[in-house]
């Protein structure tokens, strides 16, 4: 996970400095946490497990600690494609999606069709996707286009924009 994350990271650079980002199906909150680390403006951190939010809320106990940090997150229990059609109060600019291994393919086909027909991205945002490798992907992301590739393993992440030219 370190390898991955740090991966992404690099790959983001400075885009995540000032970045509006949206941790969907946060799980531990390894990546927003990641995010409000190199300075990213606003991260919410979504999941409709307990454990997980409850854990996102231990990994940020340090945080706390910055009162200047506290202001920038919010953690939201909710289930993804729930949050993402209700919300509406300003553009993402950097989504992280991290779902579990055997979530089913329908279910990812409707967050990406949500998203594309949304008004909470643009066609500056960029979509990073992790997944087991072996999934049929191209299925899932509909009219978005992938602008970059890597593979770790098991693991693939894949970051998606709405325009043809990349933003990587």
């Amino acid at each position: 996970m370190d390898r991955v994350k740090e991966s992404i990271f690099n790959v983001l650079g400075d885009q995540i400095i000032g970045a509006n980002v949206l941790d969907l199906f946060a799980g531990s909150g390894s990546l927003g946490i990641e995010a409000l680390s190199r300075e990213a403006e606003k991260v919410y951190f979504v999941d409709k497990s307990n454990s997980s939010i409850n854990l996102i809320k231990k990994n940020l106990l340090f945080f706390n600690k910055f009162s200047d940090i506290i202001a920038k997150y919010k953690i939201i229990k909710s289930d993804a494609a729930k949050f993402i059609s209700e919300f509406d109060d300003f553009i993402w600019d950097i989504i992280f999606l991290d779902p579990p291994f055997k979530i089913e393919s329908l279910y990812m086909k409707k967050i990406f069709d949500i998203l594309y027909n949304s008004k909470i991205i643009n066609e500056n945002s960029v979509i990073i996707y992790e997944f087991f490798f072996k999934r049929d992907f191209e299925c899932e992301i509909g009219s978005f286009t992938v602008i970059k590739t890597s593979s770790f393993g098991e693991k693939k992440v894949i970051y998606l924009a709405k325009k043809q030219e990349g933003l990587i």
